[in-house]
Order: structure tokens, then C-alpha cells, then sequence
């Protein structure tokens, strides 16, 4: 082959099952309550006062999680997230619903202007896609915040 001859690369998505998450936990997601709980099963939990993480949750119409991916992990007080890795994998797990989640290692519940920003980023994505922004959750140790619930989204 030729040095300057282009090579298409494939993209391939890997599904894996993690044994230690209960099935139970990811049915028919109701309401904030339940996609807190959700989160804290697939959240590195031992970090969760260190660093901010930022993950999402995958849904089918009936709300039934499909997967979650970790989107991104940051510093102290900040994460840098990309909304077009969050739309991607929607798309590649045929997702419809999708609900997003940080954390806050300084125990604030309330949202940024940045995190009102990002929302509003991803929730204008995923209405391009026809997707639904279900809600943001921000995560502290031991209590949340719903963007939803609190009328932000």
C-alpha cells in the first residue's frame, strides 16, 4: 500500500454487561428519585467528592435503560463535556430517551451558569436528533439536584 493511499477506518460499538448492576435497577426509570439511585449504581462512587465526573444514561420509550457511558472526568470543580460523544452514543445504543448527570465534589446542589449552558447545549442537540433531554441531575455524597424538578429544563 501506498503511503499516501486513505484508509477507512471502522467504528464498531461494544456491548458489556457489568454483573455487579442488578437488571431491577434499570427498569422503567420514573421520576428524579430513580434516575439518582440509577446513577449512584454506575457512578465511581469513591471519586464522587474528588473529581467531577459527567455520565448518561441511554432509554428506550418506555424508559427502560438500554446503557450508560461515563462521558467524561475533569478536575476539582469543573469537566469538559463534549454533547456530540453524548448524541453518538444515544445513537449507536438506538436510545430515545436520554438523562444526563455531574457531580459536585464541593457539595453545592445548585447549578452554574456553565451547567445551565451545557444543559441547554444538549438538550438543543438532542431535540435535532429527536431525542428527549429527560433531566440533569447534579450529584453531591449524599443529596441531588433535578433540573427538571427544579424547572430549569
Amino acid at each position: 500500500m501506498k503511503k499516501n493511499e486513505f484508509i477507512a477506518n471502522e467504528l464498531c460499538l461494544s456491548y458489556r454487561r457489568n454483573p455487579k448492576l442488578p437488571v431491577s435497577a434499570f427498569n422503567k426509570i420514573k421520576n428524579s428519585r430513580c434516575l439518582e439511585e440509577t446513577f449512584r449504581q454506575v457512578w465511581n462512587i469513591d471519586e464522587i467528592e474528588v473529581r467531577e465526573s459527567f455520565y448518561a444514561l441511554y432509554m428506550t420509550n418506555q424508559l427502560n435503560v438500554v446503557g450508560y457511558y461515563r462521558i467524561a472526568d475533569g478536575g476539582i470543580d469543573a469537566v469538559a463535556v463534549d454533547t456530540k460523544l453524548i448524541i453518538k452514543c444515544a445513537l449507536l445504543s438506538n436510545a430515545t430517551r436520554i438523562a444526563i448527570a455531574h457531580n459536585h465534589p464541593s457539595g453545592t446542589l445548585y447549578p452554574s451558569n456553565a451547567d445551565k449552558v451545557i444543559t441547554r447545549r444538549i438538550a438543543s442537540a438532542c431535540d435535532i436528533m429527536d431525542l428527549k433531554l429527560l433531566d440533569h441531575i447534579i450529584l453531591t455524597d449524599c443529596d441531588y439536584y433535578s433540573f427538571k424538578d427544579n424547572g430549569d429544563l
